[in-house]
């Protein structure tokens, strides 16, 4: 029996093997054998090999595409904050220049003013030369000159004033240039203007008025322009004020549903690792949870590595769905999620599962915004 067993382990057992060192030489070829344990234990190194060097390169490939979604999300926050630092400083722009509209209206407003007292001014001065003139008194004034006249030859014939014949003759001969000249009267000292020159002073006052009309008009038409401007640079800013009403709405709604959602899971188990609140979850898995499928914000699995995350604030300005992280005094151990009024709400330990706190029960070391308003 034991001669088979050696005979069956020597050809069945071993493999042989031959090799050719030179293909074309005359040397003898060498020829080895090696047990099949052997080849099936470098096989499967082989295999294991193989294994961990394909499974080392899935895990950097993957590692790979998460820090490049990391850097694309970084990158949008940076353009969105660069859009809102650009949305301020035009904001800020459309007050001044809305303040230097103000003040254009304003000079606008009181050069109108003026303007109208001009108006004013010569309505009342055109009233004052009108009667200057005497433009109801025309006709009078001819008839008194004729009366003059008829008085100065029935002087002159009766010799009472000692004129001469030949100062009648040259008073005659003036005739209308008399009527048509200045003339002062002695008893008053009334200038009057001759009626030849008072068409030429009724144009240029008709001029003067006109001007005066276009000007206002003018005036007007550009004050009914900057009015336009105006109306629109407020209801742009309106529109502004409105779309961030509207936002700060929505993040305050966003805030109320975070936290009514993560209050509806307390009572809840508490499973070390454990990423779903239904069926078990720990503080940063549970955290993850509810601002993942609440707000859409990407967090990283610890509460260490999510303390980096977000904008630090103060316990003051601390608004519901914020996070609060605590320390074992070293590093970052536990996160639970601002409830309000002082409060918490986390995936607390295996004896009492998910429940709330007092934000105290333990000293905060961080409060971390991570919705970005």
């Amino acid at each position: 029996m034991s001669m088979k067993w050696k005979k069956f382990k020597k050809e069945r057992i071993s493999l042989n093997y031959t090799v050719m060192l030179l293909p074309h030489s005359q040397k003898k070829a060498i020829h080895f054998k090696t047990p099949v344990w052997t080849f099936g234990v470098a096989f499967l190194g082989l295999l294991v090999l193989t294994g961990a060097c394909l499974f080392f390169a899935g895990s950097r490939h993957q590692l790979k595409q998460v820090q490049k979604e990391k850097e694309l999300l970084e990158q949008e926050w940076e353009q969105l904050a660069e859009q809102k630092r650009l949305a301020d400083e035009e904001n800020k722009a459309l007050k001044k220049e809305q303040e230097l509209q103000e003040q254009e209206l304003m000079a606008l407003e009181q050069r109108t003013r003026n303007t109208l007292k001009e108006l004013e001014n010569l309505v009342e001065r055109e009233s004052q030369i009108r009667q200057e003139l005497g433009l109801g008194q025309i006709a009078e004034d001819e008839t008194e000159g004729k009366t003059e006249d008829e008085d100065s030859s029935e002087e002159s014939e009766n010799g009472e004033n000692g004129t001469s014949a030949d100062s009648q003759e040259d008073l005659s001969d003036s005739g209308d240039g008399a009527r048509d000249a200045l003339r002062a009267d002695n008893g008053n000292g009334t200038v009057r203007i001759a009626s030849a020159d008072l068409p030429l002073v009724l144009a240029q006052n008709d001029a003067n008025f006109t001007a005066i009309q276009a000007e206002l008009g003018y005036l007007q038409s550009k004050l009914t322009e900057k009015t336009g401007q105006y109306d629109g640079y407020l209801n742009t800013i309106e529109e502004k004020k409105a779309a961030e009403a509207a936002e700060k709405a929505r993040k305050e709604a966003l805030r109320t549903s975070i936290v009514t959602n993560a209050l509806q899971y307390v009572g809840n188990p508490y499973v070390y690792g454990g990423n779903n609140p239904n069926t078990g979850v720990d503080c940063s898995g549970f955290t993850k949870y509810i601002l993942g499928n609440t707000a859409g914000v990407y967090l990283n699995r610890t509460a260490a590595e999510q303390s980096t995350q977000g904008r630090a604030v103060s316990a003051e300005n601390a608004r519901p769905g914020d996070l609060v992280f605590y320390s074992n005094g070293s590093t970052v151990n536990h996160v639970a999620i601002y409830i309000g009024d002082g409060r918490v709400v986390h995936a607390s330990n295996e004896r009492v599962g998910i429940t709330t706190s007092n934000m105290y029960y333990r000293t905060p070391v961080k409060i971390v915004n991570m919705l970005g308003d």
